[in-house]
């Protein structure tokens, strides 16, 4: 049973001996002690049962008093505006792909919300026979509740797809929760009604992450008064050309000028416009949704609170907003184009953590509508660079950083080249080097390598492997048994992510002249490099690393590691 639960941490090595190239080695005695190992099997078992987590069960479960008690708290004390009529809205919850765990906490929401303020009642159910022209006609709007694949198919479906396009058409409206926008995937015409669809999201339940009101002195943003937040939820692409602001009004979105949001792993040029919510018309009806709602403290927000309200109730009819849609300024293109590019970089020049960024959200908007204009993004990058060559401040600087890490080519290259020494200026143009594709990158930063001294010198080792560059191999191999503990660290790592056969070679050879936390992360590369000879079909050589550190002698972890991966070489 123990060989089960160690083998099983493998499963998360990545996690696990990140740790080490992070330097946090410190923690080395701590992570040995067995119970952390039985909590890492106990995760890994948790994986195991993952996929009947994500089933939509058969009765949602009821919600603990403080949950309640949370969300009594947080709710608006009245309607935001009076009601026409009594309103009734239907709150349908059913998945038929990811079931979120916070569905019945946005039910219990949408209830109390509605009985605290007396704008509406609610009809919850996740059964289909609800929609049809008859049963829709006692509603006023639907509230899709985080609701995933759901079965509309004109082919299969008619008459379930013309109710509940009818009933929009007709008058009345859609309220969308996070998961809405992942429904109707063979009903075109439903997709589009809601203005977007799930395409993936690289902004994980677990990050916190930066969000731009996009309509201010919108009536349905009030709650956020006018200043841009950070939320910690999960948030949904928002891929054209389903979603397009040519189409819908945006009221807010992600903000790509915080470095962890833009920074999100996964993250794509396109994404530089991440609709968080919108509200549109189609007929006489009315659509509202936002992407907040996998978490179950979203609905514990008192402004997120008062938005779903104020979005209910627009989407009755009651609360009259505008909802026509402001595409995207043109990027001035033409004789307009350079002084409005400039006013922006002189204000970019200026800028300091803290302050407005409407400078930084114009300019990304200028980007992102040059996106595709080779020419036009040239004359942009090289404006860029003329900011970090300046006495702009470092935020400034790092918010071009950014920028040039989406749109960089290798006439970025020499500026950025020139920062990588700097303490406070390394990590930015680090940051946009490892994006830029290209051999003059890793040529800079080999170049580098030999100037830079501390922090820089680490950083400049971590990008080497993070771009997996094999000419790197030598003078990392020559860090690694150095006598600068930290340095050695970060070139084995390196190394470990390169796992070339001379990067192989040079972790075989350092492996018996290194000790402590750095022998413990030069073998955890050298079983990198073990796993990408499997991957890459050269099992012989793989087998004979995982028995090699599969012995007695090995730190525990590693020997783990080295079972396992014998254990999934064999199944390969």
């Amino acid at each position: 049973m123990l060989l089960i639960i160690e083998s099983c941490a493998r499963l998360k090595s990545d996690t696990y001996y990140s740790g080490y190239i992070k330097e946090k080695g410190i923690r080395m005695n701590k992570r040995l002690k067995l119970p952390c190992v039985v909590l890492l099997g106990l995760w890994c078992l948790s994986l195991l049962t993952s996929t009947l987590q994500a089933q939509s069960p058969e009765k949602l479960r009821d919600l603990k008093p403080e949950e309640v008690r949370k969300i009594e708290g947080a709710l608006p004390a009245k309607a935001t505006v009076k009601p026409a009529k009594p309103r009734k809205l239907l709150v349908f919850w059913r998945c038929e792909g990811f079931f979120h765990k916070s569905i019945p906490v946005v039910n219990k929401a949408m209830e109390l919300m509605g009985k605290t303020t007396g704008a509406y009642e609610v009809v919850i159910t996740d059964d289909y026979s609800v929609f049809t022209k008859e049963n829709l006609r006692q509603f006023d709007a639907v509230c899709l509740n985080n609701t995933t694949g759901l079965k509309f198919d004109p082919a299969t479906t008619p008459d379930r797809c013309e109710a509940l396009m009818d009933f929009v058409k007709g008058g009345k409206g859609i309220v969308g929760v996070h998961a809405a926008t992942d429904n109707f995937k063979t009903w075109p015409a439903g997709e589009e009604m809601m203005g977007g669809k799930f395409t993936g999201h690289p902004w994980g339940g677990g990050g916190t992450w930066a969000i731009k009101i996009d309509e201010p002195g919108h009536p349905l943003m009030a709650s956020f008064k006018g200043k841009g937040f950070k939320i910690n939820d999960e948030i949904y692409r928002t891929d054209p050309p389903l979603y397009s602001r040519d189409k819908q009004l945006v009221l807010m979105s992600l903000d790509m000028s915080d470095p962890a949001t833009a920074g999100a792993k996964g993250v794509k040029p396109s994404d530089a416009d991440t609709g968080i919510s919108w509200v549109k018309t189609v007929g006489k009806g009315r659509i509202f949704y936002c992407s907040l709602g996998h978490n179950d403290h979203i609905l514990w927000n008192p402004a997120v609170l008062q938005h779903y309200l104020d979005g209910i109730q627009f989407a009755f009819g009651d609360y009259k907003v505008d909802t026509r849609p402001k595409p995207l300024a043109s990027s001035g293109k033409g004789s307009d184009m350079e002084p409005k590019l400039q006013e922006l970089l002189n204000k970019i020049k200026a800028y300091d953590w803290g302050q407005s960024r409407l400078a930084l959200t114009e300019l990304s908007e200028i980007i992102k509508k040059a996106h595709g204009d080779k020419a036009e993004l040239a004359k942009i990058e090289k404006a860029l660079l003329g900011v970090l060559a300046s006495d702009a401040k470092q935020a400034g600087k790092q918010y071009v950083c950014r920028e040039l890490s989406i749109i960089g080519t290798e006439q970025s290259v020499p500026v950025l080249a020139g920062m990588l020494a700097g303490e406070e200026t390394s990590d930015m143009a680090r940051y946009a080097l490892e994006r830029i594709p290209g051999t003059a990158v890793d040529d800079a930063l080999r170049g580098s390598l030999r100037k830079a001294k501390g922090n820089p010198k680490i950083g400049i080792v971590n990008s080497l492997g993070q771009r997996g560059d094999t000419k790197a191999v030598r003078p990392l191999a020559r860090l690694v048994t150095g006598k600068n503990e930290a340095l050695a660290t970060a070139a084995a790592a390196a190394l470990g992510r390169i796992a070339s056969p001379a990067a192989t070679k040079a972790l075989a050879a350092a492996k018996d002249k290194t000790e402590g936390k750095v022998q413990l992360v030069v073998l955890d590369a050298y079983l990198k490099c073990a796993d990408k000879m499997v991957a890459d079909g050269k099992k012989a050589e793989a087998l004979a690393i995982y028995k090699e550190l599969g012995t007695a002698s090995m730190p525990k972890p590693i020997r783990t590691a080295a079972v396992t991966g014998m254990i999934n070489a064999a199944k390969n």
